[in-house]
Parts: C-alpha cells; structure tokens; sequence
C-alpha cells in the first residue's frame, strides 16, 4: 500500500453520504447506510452540477456534464490542487473498478487514488496518468486493501509546468457490477467432475472451455424449503454473499414453480402455491437488495397457454408468477429480474386474433398476466439452441407487442451457453427443421457470460450449465443421463460441435 503524505480536505467540503441501501442491511448505522454494491460514485456524469464533489487548491465547475477545473501553474505536488468525493465504504479483498474520462488544455499529468479520506491517507489504488487535449478513458479494476467508512476518491492535479484546465467525465467506482465480471458457481458440474476426475484425458479441458465459466446457478426443490434463515434463503444468501466479496455479479434462476416442466424430463416442483410463495419469498430475501441478475422460472410462463398441463391451475400459476416479480422487485434496484418468455421458435397456437404462428400476442398477454411490468424484463432461448441473432429478433418483436398492447418497456436475456451451430438440423439453414429440445447432436457452447449490444440482448448469459443433461425420457438420445446430471461425453461434443 502506498501512504500519501501532505494530502489535506478543506474543513468545509461537502461529504457524501448516500442510502443507497439502507434497506437491504439489517442495521441502521450511518457505515450500512452508505453504498456498498453498483455504483459507489456519486454524480459521476455531473448532470448535477458540481453536486457531492469538493475542491482544494483549485476552481471547479460543471458545464456539458463534465467537470472542469483551472490548475495554476507554480504548485509543487500533485495533492496541492484536488477534487474528490468521499464518505465512500471500502471494503478490504473487495474488487472495484474506477473508470473515467479526462482531458487537458495542455500536456498535463494527473493523479487518481482511491484512499482514506483522513491521515495516514493509505491508498489503495493510486495511479498517474498523462493528459492531453483529446479525451482517453481510463479503467482499473483493483482489489481493496483498507476496510473505511471514510474512503476517498482523489483527482490530484497539482505539481503542472502552466496554467491548466483539466476536464472529468463519466466518474464511476463500482463493486459486483458486470463491468467486473460475472461470478462463476465453483460448485458447477462441470467443474466439480473435472476436480474428481482429474485423471480423466477430458478434464482439463471441460474445466477450461466449461467448468471455469458456469456464472449462473439453478436453485430448485433440490434446495430447502421455506425457511430464510436455515433454507434457501440462506443457500442464496451465501451464495450472492460469496460473489459480493468477489466483487463478482452472480446470476441465479429460481425454477420451483409447482407442476413445472408440465410432468417432462425437469418435472418437479413446489408441492402448493402457498409452499411456492414461501419458497420465493426466502428467495428474496436471501438476495437481500445485493446486486444480481435473476432468471425467472424458464418454461413457465408458455406453459400456462397449456390446458392439458394447467388443468385449470393457469390463474393460480399467473398468481404465483406476480408474487414472485412483486417479491424480487422489493429488493431494489441492483437485482434485475428477467420472466422467462420461452423461445424463438415455441408455438403457442394461434394468437387471441386467431392467427397461427409463433404467438408474439399471447406471449404478451401471458407476460402481463404473470407480472412482467414488475421485471426489468424477459429471458429467452434457456436451455435452447437458437443462435443469438435469432434470439435477439423475437425478443425485439415480443418487446415491440408488449409496448404496443400494454406500455411496456421490455429488455431481455439470451442464453448462449449452447447456440453456437444454432438451433436448425442444418446450421444456417432454415428450412432444414429444428433440432430437438433434448441433447440434440451437432450443437457447440456459445459466447460466454457478458454484456450484450446495442439494440439486442442487455445480457448474453450461459443459463444452461454445458455438460448438463436435457433429461433421459422418450424424446432423447438412448443412455441420456437424467435431467441435470452432468455428462463428460454431452460436455466434449458441446466443446467440439460433434
């Protein structure tokens, strides 16, 4: 760690103090008040003035959403001229990322820390850089080495040969965002066979191309019941808590809806709505406003368009479905939760306007009914094959029909973990059918966990663990293992595309 020496605040500089959280920690103390999780900065684009920021030895102000501040020439040290912000909490073996934009009016160096805001000023990220008149972004993911309620996030900009005007953008330092990664489950099949079977020619490389980027988890019925404090919530709160101090985002799919899988190869369930209902909402709890990315119930949703798997149960299945969104919407804005919404090619039956076809208008009403408005929006293509631009055009039009029939703005998800030939018999080939939902021959992993682009996926995730059997019913490939049991051999050829 690097100790800063000389460097002071001025007396009367504002302090930033947010309660980004106050809800999500059980204590009321002004340290859990602050921000801990997503974004740390405060005003970092400036479209509030000068707001949360200070200054010493030099002249601040915003203009455009951006900071400016005239350095004189004739300071001796970096610290002598400053903006910062602090009341920041940093937290010790936590990762962060400080990114920024900055320019100067000349050739000019400046300084960032991260560090206490008080002596000994121990810094634990502390970097100079070179400015010049055209704007450079700037980027470092660290891990902290000092535990404050009372952290600091310095620009020094003293110590200039002249007279300088430097220019901040786009302040931001966050914590368990997917601008750090996405947490990979270190109990993922694929990487706990590789572990056991290290002997095996196979495991390297399972645990390479799979093992080692499974960054979504499945909590289901194999999990406990009901109780927050020793059932699942406490299974999901260790495991959002383990990615926290990663400074990792985990991604987690709640799949126990009763009668889920409609009786097929993943069957199973809660045993009532009422258990449903306590189940999701230990769930929710365990999450407990940290940030994350929340699947939820794939299949279910289509599903209930079937009479012979609802037998009458649909309105109960949508009242489980808003119970959960209205639950996970509760814990605030760091955990976006994603309806599943089925996939490209899933056939409804014809629309409430009698039309045949892929069903874009009961997909909306099914939504709807199942508290879509409560998500940030929907996932599609889980545990499928269609390959991500097919993905990405169905869930635009779906996007499309639930703003036009209900004002809804709807972002989505795509599960990429095995699209990488696509969903067709013939790769690129449209009129060569669809491959089956079980195991099919000829499918290769996707892209890994990540963000999406513009106009297309918010998030391109693997949902379904590679490796992972579809199931072992009629409908697969003779000796398919059972639904969720990892085989090496549906691994390699994913790895392979045989």
């Amino acid at each position: 760690m690097i100790t800063t020496p000389g460097l002071f605040r001025a007396v009367g500089a504002p302090v930033l103090v947010a309660a980004l959280l106050a809800s999500a920690t059980p204590s009321a103390s002004a340290a859990d008040a602050q921000p801990v999780y997503g974004e740390l900065a405060d005003n970092g684009t400036f479209a509030a003035g000068t707001t949360g920021w200070w200054s010493t030895g030099t002249t601040m102000t915003a203009a455009d959403g951006a900071l400016a501040a005239t350095v004189d020439a004739g300071t001796a040290n970096p610290w002598d001229a400053m903006v910062g912000q602090g009341g920041l909490r940093l937290r010790p073996g936590v990762r962060y990322t400080l990114s920024f934009d900055a320019r100067a009016s000349t050739a000019a160096t400046m300084r960032a820390t991260a560090q206490l805001d008080a002596a000994p000023h121990t810094a634990t990220l502390d970097r100079t850089v070179g400015l010049t008149p055209s704007s450079q972004h700037f980027s470092w993911t660290f891990t902290s080495g000092i535990d404050t309620t009372a952290g600091a996030l310095t620009f020094q900009l003293g110590g200039q040969p002249a007279a300088t005007d430097i220019v901040l953008d786009n302040v931001s330092l966050t914590t368990s965002t997917a601008r750090e990664g996405f947490y990979t489950d270190p109990g993922n099949n694929a990487a706990v066979w590789a572990g056991t079977h290290s002997d095996d020619t196979r495991a390297a490389r399972i645990k390479a191309s799979i093992g080692d980027h499974n960054t979504v988890k499945w909590f289901g019925d194999w999990d406990a019941d009901g109780d927050p404090t020793t059932g699942i919530g406490a299974e999901v709160s260790d495991y959002v808590g383990a990615a926290a101090a990663e400074g990792r985002l985990p991604v987690l799919v709640a799949y126990n809806i009763p009668g889920r899988d409609c009786g097929g190869a993943s069957s199973g369930g809660a045993g009532s709505p009422d258990l449903y209902k306590a189940w999701i909402d230990a769930f929710a709890q365990g999450v407990a406003g940290r940030p994350a990315i929340v699947v939820l119930e794939p299949d279910a949703v289509a599903q209930a368009s079937d009479e012979a798997c609802m037998n009458g149960g649909a309105e109960q299945r949508f009242d489980m479905l808003r119970h959960a969104t209205r639950q996970l919407q509760q814990q605030g804005a760091f955990v976006r939760t994603y309806l599943d919404a089925g996939n490209a090619t899933w056939t409804l039956g014809p629309d409430l306007s009698g039309t045949q076809g892929i069903g874009l208008e009961k997909m909306a009403y099914l939504l709807d009914r199942s508290g879509v408005s409560m998500a940030r929006g929907v996932s599609v293509n889980v545990s499928n094959f269609d390959d991500t631009a097919v993905s990405d055009d169905y869930a635009r039009r779906l996007a499309a029909r639930l703003e036009a029939d209900f004002g809804l703005t709807s972002r989505w998800v795509v599960d990429t973990s095995r699209n990488g030939n696509g969903g067709h018999v013939v790769p690129g080939s449209p009129d060569s059918g669809h491959v089956g939902f079980c195991n099919p021959a000829g499918r290769r992993l996707g892209v890994t966990s990540r963000a999406g682009s513009p106009g297309g996926a918010e998030y391109q995730l693997w949902i379904k663990n590679p490796g992972d059997s579809d199931g072992d019913s009629a409908q697969c490939p003779a000796n398919s293992p059972a639904a969720g049991s990892f085989s090496p051999e549906l691994a390699e050829a994913l790895i392979d595309g045989s």
